[in-house]
């Protein structure tokens, strides 16, 4: 006869499967998929939106570099990581081209949790993060000696 359904014992691999498939493994890994894919859009597409939305905010006489954009864990804020403002050059002024840089610039809530479902969230975090952006340009341009 053949053995009856509580006779068959756990083996390790059926053990590592019904973990895998566990709720709590699933939604882990779902959300740290999220959050990857999250930080990767920031980087690749968003990044250069903000950029080219700061340089025509302040009628290019900045370009805006950043290096890296990182979500926050809870999906609620964003760090940029060396953020530099370089003054353009004019052909016919003759003044010092200094560039401003600021190596953090951390931005709470900033609701980044659809930004990859929703184009109206895009929309919307764009022009918090530029306005956020903008703001320090204008606290670093203010606090310059004239």
């Amino acid at each position: 006869m053949g053995r009856s359904y509580s006779e068959k014992t756990i083996t390790f691999i059926n053990w590592l499967k019904a973990l895998a498939l566990s709720p709590g493994v699933l939604f882990s890994a779902g959300y740290l998929v999220i959050y990857l894919l999250t930080n990767v859009y920031l980087n690749s597409a968003l990044k250069n939106t903000i950029l080219q939305e700061i340089e025509t905010a302040t009628e290019n006489r900045y370009t805006i570099s950043v290096e890296h954009l990182r979500a926050g864990i809870d999906l609620q804020s964003v760090t940029l990581r060396n953020l530099e403002f370089i003054p353009v050059k004019k052909q016919n002024r003759q003044e010092e081209n200094s560039s401003l840089s600021l190596p953090n610039l951390h931005i709470e809530q900033v609701n980044l949790c659809n930004l990859l479902f929703s184009r109206q969230c895009v929309e919307h975090s764009t022009r918090e993060i530029s306005r956020h952006i903008l703001c320090i340009n204008h606290l670093l341009v203010l606090s310059l000696p004239q």
